[in-house]
């Protein structure tokens, strides 16, 4: 059966740079599309969508704006509990005292797991929109908004001058001397050039000190046939096994596993990428999901209250 599915974000696409969700939601949209279904895109005005409609929106919208459509899929929760099939994707880590309505899905088993909840989905990326080459330099990648201590970019540049690799910095610049010290600041890269700086890298450095909700950019480094040294925190035991890399809780073992990147075949990362983070299997994932709120049944039973948590504090990575 074909369905006509909303898909609600207030961002304007296409992205060009950075933006995990709107990469993942542009990439559901097109799966979606491709299996026959229609999609309307409801995302901030000047958005474009070859594969959606993409009508005028107004953020938040209420019931009586919305277009005609037999599912609502929100990527961030709506004021109110809708009165009509809806599900909500949670990208995030939650804040204190958040309210997660009751048809709510997560992007990874232990992401679900630590919100009390049981439904997730694992996103899925688009291997067309990348380059996959076993031909590999000598440098290292860091892959992320490095502006976020708790991606932790001093922790990659520690590992790549210890190792003598060069470092790859996708997502920071730095105005004044972007490449100092084997560290190349490239700034937000999107597109062809971004693709071709991921392929060639002999290894991702993804030291991230929280529990990490999924980690697209692991699953962009592995379809590009590129080996991931990562912590052991959030979702990334379930991304990362170890035939396409390793898990490190010291900088001693990010270190030692730089020198093991050569062990690893790019074709095995990417077909492991294409195995479970495909984005038609994604979009499948998301279809059952439609049908399950279709029917009636609730992926929860009530909402989920978050408790009053601690204020945030990263994990210590320790040296040895």
């Amino acid at each position: 059966m074909a369905y006509r599915i909303a898909l609600i974000h207030n961002a304007k696409f296409p992205v060009a740079h950075y933006g995990g969700t709107e990469r993942v939601l542009w990439w559901l949209a097109k799966g979606l599309s491709e299996l026959g279904h229609s999609v309307v895109l409801l995302a901030a005005p000047g958005s474009f969508c070859p594969f959606a409609e993409t009508p005028p929106c107004n953020f938040p919208s209420k019931e009586t704006e919305l277009p005609p459509a037999d599912i609502y899929h929100y990527f961030n929760t709506p004021e109110q509990e809708p009165q009509f099939p809806y599900l909500v994707t949670i990208g995030g880590n939650a804040k204190s005292q958040e309210r997660f309505l009751p048809n709510t899905v997560f992007v990874s088993r232990n992401h679900a797991e630590r919100h009390g909840a049981s439904a997730f989905v694992y996103n899925g990326v688009d291997p067309d929109d990348y380059l996959f080459s076993n031909q590999k330099m000598e440098e290292l990648l860091f892959l992320a908004k490095a502006s976020w201590n708790v991606k932790n970019v001093k922790g990659a540049i520690s590992v790549a001058r210890k190792t003598g690799l060069e470092l790859q910095v996708v997502g920071g610049s730095r105005k004044w001397l972007p490449r100092w010290r084997g560290v190349y600041w490239r700034g937000f890269l999107g597109g062809k050039e971004k693709a071709q700086v991921i392929t060639r890298a002999k290894g991702l450095i993804f030291p991230v000190l929280w529990d990490e909700p999924f980690g697209i950019a692991v699953v962009e480094a592995l379809v590009s046939g590129v080996p991931v040294l990562a912590t052991p925190f959030g979702s990334l035991k379930e991304l990362i096994p170890s035939t396409v890399g390793q898990l490190c809780t010291t900088y001693r073992e990010f270190t030692e596993g730089v020198s093991r990147l050569g062990s690893f075949k790019s074709e095995e990362c990417r077909e492991w990428a294409l195995s479970k983070f495909h984005y038609l299997q994604m979009t499948k994932n998301y279809l059952t999901v439609y049908e399950k709120v279709l029917s009636g049944e609730k992926l929860h039973p009530q909402p989920i209250e978050m408790p009053v948590l601690k204020p945030f504090k990263l994990f210590e990575l320790p040296e040895h």
